[in-house]
């Protein structure tokens, strides 16, 4: 199985394709419908998937992944690290222009960065893929930037920064006059033309792109539709010509449906429980062990996604990422018996009782509450639900007013991703309030160490006691699915969720 998963990964990666090549055809506009609107769009704030997948057609970063999850050049052409490890020098690409015509210089992007780790910001978390307070960025010539760390070298940096459009270079004119950013102006294929609110975003092709042809479309028009059945007959009734999620039940049938592709790669993320270990009873270990000795993994799999997805039955890798450990206490088969005793031993034999947070946008949380609402009603817990909107749920999961939410945590190329920014003390995803210093030694000492061996190890140790520890309960790690018209060429599923729009077109 674990094989086949590998297979598939690298298949869909490499975008093989048995039915021939196509010549690319210019023009049109592609009609897309996601499945969440977007919480914002400055990328010095933003965590929410849907918003990140906007801007990743609109920013580009220093380093990129290519369909492979190799870093490569992107507005970087080349980078070296000093001797004493602290200090990077990044030499860019001559001849970028942003969409409004400014040339690309090393000033723009110890702008962007200079403002991503202002303190006072209030910025997202992740600022630490850029380096941690006090790292200097500066403009050495027009052409050459340095990032030089305070203390601890971060030997992957060139990692970091390609992982998500967070770290994407904008231009000053972006800016509000308060300060804030609405429509950032980036050097990538598309530039955001118009936005209504939350309900509709219009990218055009980026006249000044700077690599020759592309983008082959004229325009991405994207629209949120949270309901799955409506977005599913929208793409059938050719309203719409591609859909960020399906509802997994309809797998099956519309992968029988001669007008509809619909294409798979394991996904590189996770699906889970976050426990607030900031209030009682989640703030005791052997509760939280409960909670995950007394989950039944498969039949949450099966009820939530349908199947379409592999249980994880220790910490947050599936099979389809190199970092992968075998470290799995969670047996396939629930141990009520040990919960039971986990519970009497915390001073909870009677039981208590548990909200749980999925969101009403994303029809899985609510079926993996509902599942586990049943399952550990067999060791005294009694469960409600409570399913907000995706804002309100932002909301209440970032004020640390919840019991138990359900969420996943998406597009992980680099163990770093899966260890660091969400579990680390203080960070701004670590809603959860875990804290372990041992934990954090080795997250940091894996952020200082290149080498790939090395680096395995010493995350496998935070996978022991981030597992033990039990701050998240991983459930399972979905298969990545795109569903289009069959017009629309070009378009490759990657595992790292990535939907990149500029190598498509529409045929005919």
């Amino acid at each position: 199985m674990k094989k086949l998963f590998l297979l598939l990964m690298v298949l869909a990666l490499a975008g093989v394709s048995f039915g021939g090549v196509f010549a690319q055809e210019t023009g049109g506009t592609l009609r897309a419908a996601f499945q969440n609107d977007w919480e914002s769009l400055d990328p010095h704030v933003t965590s929410s998937y849907s918003s990140l997948q906007i801007l990743n057609n609109v920013l580009e970063t220093l380093t990129t992944f290519d369909d492979n999850l190799e870093v490569v050049p992107s507005l970087a052409e080349s980078w070296e690290q000093s001797e004493d490890g602290l200090t990077w020098t990044f030499n860019l690409r001559e001849g970028v222009m942003f969409s409004n015509g400014d040339e690309l210089t090393a000033e723009h992007v110890a702008i962007t960065y200079t403002r991503f780790l202002d303190p006072d910001g209030g910025f997202s978390g992740n600022s630490g893929n850029i380096g941690p307070a006090g790292t200097v960025i500066e403009a050495v010539d027009t052409y050459t930037v340095t990032i030089t760390h305070p203390e601890e070298p971060i030997a992957i940096l060139p990692i970091l920064l390609g992982l998500n459009k967070a770290t994407g270079i904008v231009h000053p004119d972006s800016l509000n006059e308060d300060g804030t950013i609405t429509a950032p102006v980036g050097t990538g294929p598309f530039m955001i033309a118009d936005i209504e609110g939350t309900s509709r975003i219009l990218l055009e092709r980026n006249p000044n792109y700077w690599q020759e042809g592309l983008p082959y479309l004229d325009a991405v028009e994207i629209r949120p539709i949270p309901d799955d059945t409506v977005r599913e007959t929208s793409l059938l009734g050719g309203e719409v010509d591609w859909v960020l999620a399906i509802a997994p039940q309809s797998y099956d049938a519309l992968v029988a449906n001669e007008s509809i592709v619909v294409e798979t790669a394991p996904q590189l993320s996770y699906d889970y429980v976050g426990l607030n270990t900031a209030q009682p009873p989640f703030d005791d270990v052997r509760v939280r062990q409960a909670i995950s000795y007394a989950m039944d993994r498969e039949q949450i799999c099966q009820a939530a996604f349908f199947g379409l997805c592999e249980a994880l039955y220790g910490g947050p890798i599936g099979s389809g990422s190199p970092w992968q450990y075998d470290y799995t206490p969670y047996d396939s088969s629930p141990n009520l018996e040990l919960a039971r005793e986990l519970m009497a031993e915390a001073g909870y034999e009677d039981g208590f009782e548990i909200e749980w947070m999925p969101n009403s946008q994303v029809g899985e949380t609510v079926r993996a509450a509902q599942v586990l609402q049943a399952q550990m009603q067999q060791i005294g817990i009694t469960s409600t639900i409570n399913a907000p909107e995706w804002a309100e749920w932002l909301e209440l999961q970032g004020s640390g007013n919840y019991d138990a939410f359900i969420c996943s945590w998406n597009g992980l190329k680099d163990a770093d991703q899966y260890y660091y920014l969400q579990h680390r003390t203080g960070l701004v995803f670590n809603f959860t309030g875990f804290s372990n210093p041992e934990f954090d030694a080795l997250v940091d000492e894996g952020r200082s160490t290149e080498d790939f061996e090395e680096r395995y190890g010493i995350y496998e140790e935070a996978n022991q006691i981030l597992t033990d520890e039990a701050p998240y309960v991983f459930m399972y790690n979905k298969l990545e699915i795109r569903a289009f018209a069959d017009n629309v060429q070009g378009f490759v599923v990657r595992s790292d969720q990535a939907n990149n729009f500029w190598n498509v077109w529409l045929e005919g």
